[in-house]
């Protein structure tokens, strides 16, 4: 299973977390660890928290350096309270692959994910802003 450590997966401590944000990183970890008890195979955290300058740095390495294009919202950012998401390494997508075969797993985890990423899969515990209820956990960015 993942710690909570994992799942922040910055170079911060849960202690030095707003309590709001750790309630919520706690909430992502517990609903996170339900998935992957159901997959039954290890994980690999890829990303967690990020600090602005983080964020940044992952979008510049893409390419991306106008800020009018970057997810400022994105429920990744340290200074994003009422959310949390976490990165699972997902090279051959097979766990994206899984779970789009078996919608009820992320309904029951009450987790969403971001769809179209080539190696990774994105968990986030808040619903994205289009979302309706019984709909696709699945969303663009």
């Amino acid at each position: 299973m993942l710690s909570l450590k994992e799942i922040i997966h910055a170079d911060i401590e849960p202690s030095a977390l707003d309590s709001e944000k750790l309630k919520n990183e706690e909430d992502l970890l517990a609903k996170a660890n339900k998935i992957r008890a159901k997959w039954g195979n290890p994980w690999t955290v890829t990303s967690g928290i990020r600090t602005l300058k983080e964020h940044l740095r992952i979008y510049a390495q893409k390419g991306i350096t106008d800020q009018s294009k970057i997810p400022m919202r994105s429920k990744h950012l340290e200074n994003v309270i009422n959310a949390a998401a976490v990165d699972i390494a997902d090279p051959e997508l097979k766990i994206t692959i899984w779970l789009k075969a078996n919608p009820e797993i992320l309904e029951e985890a009450d987790l969403y994910c971001e769809d179209g990423n080539k190696n990774w899969v994105h968990f986030q515990n808040a619903p994205f802003g289009s979302y309706k209820a019984g709909g696709t956990r699945w969303f663009k960015t």
